[in-house]
């Protein structure tokens, strides 16, 4: 069986699993990100899932606690009946092969989400991705550096191509949300 939970649902899977109030939090403001841009472009004649995109989004880490938090949840997930989900959930930490925008996907939209998310609180790319780079500094991974900064780039340029279709910056969009 391959089911989408509804929010009520993924409130509850991430209650079930144990997952920490502040990580929640986190979900829950990636989730508007991602739902904003995909309701936006379907506004524009885009095809996106938004209950696909919710739910990924609202349970793409619900398994952070742990080490390949990404392979856990997707796991757990995929065990309940969500694999639609699953799939969504395994490719968010290590996704950098963006699809062209006209075809965008839910998985695009959850990766633009969590990362333009510092917390629970929408702070765009680059305040977001310095917060990578210190914890990366912290942790002693100084050979990651570069990766971010690559990262960083090549999101604030599908970010914009995003909003040329949009009609409305990133930053606009989540005024107020």
């Amino acid at each position: 069986m391959n089911k989408i939970p509804d929010r009520e649902e993924c409130l509850r899977l991430l209650s079930e699993y144990g997952t920490p109030y502040h990580v929640i939090r986190h979900c829950m403001a990636v989730c508007r990100v991602a739902v904003s841009i995909g309701e936006r472009l379907n506004e524009k004649g885009y095809n996106i899932n938004i209950e696909l995109l919710r739910a990924a989004a609202m349970l793409h880490d619900i398994a952070r606690v742990h080490d390949m938090h990404e392979t856990v949840g997707a796991k757990y997930l995929k065990e309940k009946g969500y694999k639609s989900v699953a799939d969504i959930v395994i490719q968010h930490t290590k996704y950098h092969d963006f699809n062209p925008v006209p075809k965008i996907n839910e998985t695009d939209l959850l990766c633009v989400g969590d990362r333009t998310v510092k917390e629970d609180q929408y702070v765009g790319v680059d305040e977001r991705m310095e917060y990578i780079k210190e914890k990366a500094l912290r942790m002693g991974r100084d050979a990651f550096i570069p990766g971010i900064e690559k990262g960083r780039l090549m999101l604030k340029e599908y970010i914009h191509e995003i909003e040329d279709v949009m009609g409305i910056t990133l930053d606009e969009l989540m005024k107020g949300k």
